[in-house]
């Protein structure tokens, strides 16, 4: 039957993507295998589908994309196996996939189980591996061979592994990477998880979704994770109690203020129990905006790190980036830029004007901010992230989604 077809090659492309977006395995098998795997899936469920549904906004774009983006070739920087793989060809590859009814949301049903099994699984380790030393690694790899920062790994069959350590809110210890190889990684899978789960998912949110997603970020101890965490709260709390005027005018502005005074703790947190990391990221998005500025039409290269050095304001050995948006901007310029600016200021824009589209362009909105803190612009999760986009401001008319599991 196509339609199971269907749905187990999506499950397969969905397992592959969030793989490849810096989990440790990513970091010992080569990248090109993932992107090559990752391409060919979307070709196979594109041939699926007996009949394409014609969009005209959508192919303008691609041709768009296409002719614009190619221009970045002409810088040697650009002309590799993994910009290509990663960045050029998933965007159109994912959009012609999407075209189709249910085709999107099959794959964040797929994608929110995914994580969801992720989660439990990184939290049966980190309570019976990290907390208790009950179940114990079964490889360890150094800084030198995942070659990402100076962090060594503790792996725990390639589910699981530790490398980060953390103080924050009164802990000292490990904190739950899940199999990424930072927080942000794991933060990142998880905001678009939940985000789906509250506000897309027809049938309704699964408490028990919800709840593991937060235990899940709570032991991660990450900042933006807990910030987004918030938003999402408060946002389909404020979905529930909008139509009932005492609720809204009266309990909202105290819910507000709570949540006004856990995120000033949260941030305030952060700053005075890591201010190398704080200060290490100003550094770093201030370094990118200069050389961006500096590189302003196509910028220096692909992944030029080199290019950027100069730019900052002290020098730190091995230093790398710790913005997504701000490397898209400095490597690529406004020909690569562009592409994730436009639909942020166009989602700020129809959330004033258009009511009925709100919680499509907060995604796109929550989309940028989160990127905007994760470097994980040569991922192929993040282009087609950007995809479903550009796929939402291009929609005529705002139809909820449906899942549609027969």
């Amino acid at each position: 039957n196509l339609k199971y077809l269907k749905k187990f090659l999506i499950y397969l492309l969905t397992i592959v993507v969030i793989l490849q977006c810096y989990s440790l395995l990513s970091m010992i098998i080569p990248n090109k295998y993932f992107c090559i795997i990752i391409n060919i899936l979307l070709i196979g469920l594109i041939v699926c589908e007996l009949k394409i549904k014609r969009n005209i906004r959508i192919e303008m774009l691609l041709v768009c994309y296409l002719a614009l983006t190619a221009l970045l070739f002409i810088s040697g920087y650009y002309r590799n196996f993994e910009f290509l793989l990663s960045v050029y060809l998933p965007f159109p590859l994912f959009l012609l996939f999407i075209m189709n009814t249910n085709s999107l949301e099959w794959f964040m049903e797929a994608f929110t189980n995914i994580i969801f099994i992720i989660c439990i699984l990184s939290l049966i380790f980190f309570v019976f591996g990290s907390l208790m030393g009950i179940i114990k690694p079964t490889g360890y790899y150094t800084y030198t061979e995942i070659g990402w920062g100076k962090n060594n790994y503790s792996d725990f069959y390639h589910l699981y592994c530790e490398g980060q350590t953390v103080v924050a809110l009164g802990y000292s210890g490990v904190r739950n990477i899940s199999m990424f190889v930072e927080g942000p990684m794991l933060t990142y899978v998880i905001g678009f998880a939940m985000y789906y789960e509250l506000f897309f998912r027809s049938l309704g949110f699964r408490k028990s979704f919800i709840g593991v997603f937060i235990i899940t970020i709570a032991t991660s101890f990450s900042t933006t994770g807990i910030l987004i965490v918030i938003f999402l709260m408060y946002m389909k709390f404020y979905d529930f109690v909008k139509k009932n005027k005492f609720i809204k005018y009266l309990i909202v502005p105290i819910v507000i203020c709570i949540v006004g005074y856990s995120l000033f703790f949260v941030v305030e947190d952060k700053f005075t129990s890591n201010v190398y990391s704080a200060s290490a990221r100003t550094d770093d998005i201030l370094a990118s905006f200069k050389c961006f500025f500096s590189n302003f039409f196509n910028g220096v290269g692909y992944q030029n790190m080199d290019a950027i050095e100069s730019y900052r304001l002290f020098k730190r050995s091995n230093a790398g980036l710790s913005t997504g948006v701000g490397a898209i901007l400095a490597y690529g310029g406004l020909l690569w830029g562009s592409w994730y600016i436009v639909p942020f200021i166009v989602a700020i824009a129809n959330y004033i004007r258009k009511p009925e589209t709100r919680k499509k362009m907060a995604f796109v909105i929550m989309a940028f901010m989160l990127l905007f803190v994760t470097v994980v612009q040569s991922r192929i999760l993040c282009t087609i992230i950007n995809a479903i986009c550009w796929y939402f401001i291009l929609e005529r008319k705002c139809y909820k989604m449906e899942v549609l599991y027969e």
